[in-house]
């Protein structure tokens, strides 16, 4: 073999590791997943957009029609209501507002063609991320936790995954972005890009980077969220049915207090139609 030869192979080998390091190439049985285990709890308020104040000053893009919604919403919650917000009757956070971390916080499992994200809290919820290679089902059944598809990453260590991205689709409703009650569009088209990873300095903090696209959106909504890691929670389970007192009639809430009674939640509420229950003499 010339030396000509030896230096055009040379550089063709080294052209492909290249590219196998910059694409993150390795098969997932031979690539070695990350160490997230443990909870993963959050470090900031439980609102959507971690970097500002809960209610009207998370300022997302909305429609015209959706911020009316929002605005509606908040002013309801101040007079003592529940707003838009589903959680308030038991109906789960869904995505991606599991992603804000409830209670104890997130738990992932990782398998080669499954990574699980556990929510402890409030509604035991557990998203299945795909990461076997599939295509997307021609008809999904939606779920609150949605239809999820990812792919692992090696942007640091080849042979080493550490960056999760994932989309998820078929997301069902009705659901809220936190309990200010922020909608998204009633024909739950929402869909979620999100890349979730270590950070580079330190291995006990995770960061999950969401793009939420919506129709009650003027734009792609960019948020990014952080949790430290608890190496040896104690998970608490939470039936969120168990001691509800929220009640809701004919689309008004009320509450039940200690005693079993029905109470109302704002100034002025009218009671509920008692029509069908004669008073007893």
């Amino acid at each position: 073999m010339t030396m000509k030869r030896i230096r055009r192979w040379t550089a063709g080998w080294l052209a492909a590791v290249a590219g196998t390091v910059c694409a993150g190439a390795p098969r997932a049985e031979e690539a070695r997943l990350p160490d997230w285990e443990g909870a993963w709890v959050r470090r900031s308020d439980g609102v959507f957009d971690p970097t500002k104040p809960a209610g009207l000053a998370q300022k997302p893009p909305l429609t015209d029609e959706y911020q009316k919604v929002f605005e509606k919403s908040v002013a309801d919650q101040a007079a003592g209501g529940q707003g838009n917000n589903p959680m308030a009757g038991c109906v789960p956070p869904g995505m991606p507002r599991m992603m804000i971390g409830y209670g104890v916080g997130l738990e992932f499992v990782l398998t080669p063609k499954v990574a699980y994200v556990n929510l402890g809290e409030p509604m035991m919820q557990v998203r299945r991320v795909f990461t076997d290679g599939r295509a997307w089902p021609k008809d999904i059944e939606p779920a609150f936790t949605g239809y999820s598809i990812g792919k692992w990453e090696s942007t640091r260590k080849p042979g080493e995954y550490d960056t999760l991205v994932v989309e998820t689709r078929a997301i069902k409703g009705p659901r809220s972005y936190d309990s200010s009650g922020m909608p998204f569009h009633k024909d739950n088209q929402t869909i979620v890009h999100e890349k979730i990873y270590l950070d580079s300095a330190n291995p006990d903090i995770l960061h999950d980077d969401l793009t939420t696209i919506d129709h009650a959106l003027t734009r792609p909504w960019n948020t990014s969220r952080v949790y430290h890691r608890k190496r040896n929670p104690v998970w608490q389970e939470t039936t969120c049915g168990e001691d509800e007192h929220q009640v809701k009639i004919e689309g008004e809430q009320y509450f039940l207090n200690a005693d079993g009674l029905l109470m109302p939640t704002r100034k002025n509420q009218p009671p509920p139609d008692l029509r069908n229950f004669p008073r007893q003499k």
